[in-house]
């Protein structure tokens, strides 16, 4: 059970890549992202009654009724994003984006750089475009490819709470072999959007961690934890404490420090179930760097070998 980063980067590495049809719907996703993601900010703003500049209140109110639906984005459409981008208020959110409950498009600076080469009739999109695409997770996508002899069989299911009746379905159907879990570091204080109180998304990522290490069908799986999103994490905690959230915590501003906790907040939920703790591997990683995602991938396989041969009752040496 993976994240879509991590699939796409799966299909790039060892699959086949993507077809004409995958490239055009991922070009035109890429295209909505566009609009979706300045309407995110906009939004952002007006939920925290920040003023935008005179300047860009026409051009606001044209994004918020412009709805995108296919085709290349008109030049004067363009043209009104990129001028509210520069808009001093959306900055200064677009700077605090790893805190706003209802932004989903996080590589909005990305695309707005690339967006007149994503609109040219006949554009193609490139690995870096393709994993950077935000899209809902809906449905089972799968992907079988050959690596070191052997297959790989990789199901790809949504963390959104409708889509969570796909993993029983998956679990006592297809008898994983590992589940890799991501959680985004960035998420500790980031409140739910459904919920009242103080929880956040990764109060509900642990959560669901918590349920999957207790599921009876998953006590064989090799379970491999991946607190994704380091890049932009890296970048927060310089900027905020995690200990307003964490009253335990006491490393401060330190990247390496907040890491190893919640990889050790995580672990622990594994005392008393059939996984050992002490077998649960974890990676800290960016999902969106396909070279970094190898080598994680290629970790990653020699951790279900091992655990899969010692289960056979083999101790292999690494």
């Amino acid at each position: 059970m993976v994240n879509r980063p991590f699939f796409k980067q799966m299909q790039i590495l060892y699959g086949n890549g993507f077809d004409e049809n995958e490239n055009d719907n991922y070009i035109r996703i890429l295209r909505g992202n566009f609009i979706n993601g300045i309407k995110e900010l906009i939004q952002g703003a007006e939920t925290l009654g920040r003023e935008i500049g005179e300047a860009n209140k026409k051009n606001v109110e044209f994004i918020k009724e412009f709805s995108y639906v296919e085709g290349p984005i008109a030049d004067d459409v363009i043209e009104k994003v990129k001028e509210i981008w520069t808009d001093e208020t959306i900055k200064g959110l677009w700077e605090m984006r790893d805190g706003l409950a209802n932004l989903t498009v996080v590589n909005l600076d990305y695309i707005i750089q690339n967006i007149e080469r994503l609109c040219a009739n006949g554009a193609e999109a490139s690995n870096d475009d393709i994993v950077r695409c935000r899209q809902r997770t809906t449905g089972l996508s799968e992907i079988l490819f050959p690596y070191s002899k052997h297959y790989f069989h990789i199901f790809d299911v949504g963390g959104q709470k409708t889509e969570r009746r796909k993993w029983d379905v998956l679990s006592t159907t297809q008898k994983p072999t590992a589940i890799l879990f991501f959680s985004s570091l960035t998420d500790f204080d980031v409140p739910l959007l459904t919920e009242e109180g103080n929880r956040t998304r990764m109060d509900e990522s642990i959560e669901v961690w918590e349920e999957l290490l207790n599921k009876e069908e998953l006590q064989n799986a090799t379970i491999i934890l991946f607190l994704n999103k380091s890049d932009l994490f890296e970048d927060k905690i310089a900027r905020v404490n995690m200990s307003e959230t964490f009253s335990d915590y006491a490393g401060e501003h330190s990247f390496e420090e907040a890491t190893e906790y919640m990889k050790k907040k995580f672990i622990s939920k594994a005392n008393g179930t059939s996984h050992d703790p002490d077998n649960i591997h974890s990676h800290v990683t960016c999902a969106i760097d396909t070279e970094v995602m190898k080598k994680v991938f290629d970790s990653v396989s020699a951790e279900i070998f091992k655990q899969r041969l010692a289960m056979s009752g083999l101790n292999p040496i690494f």
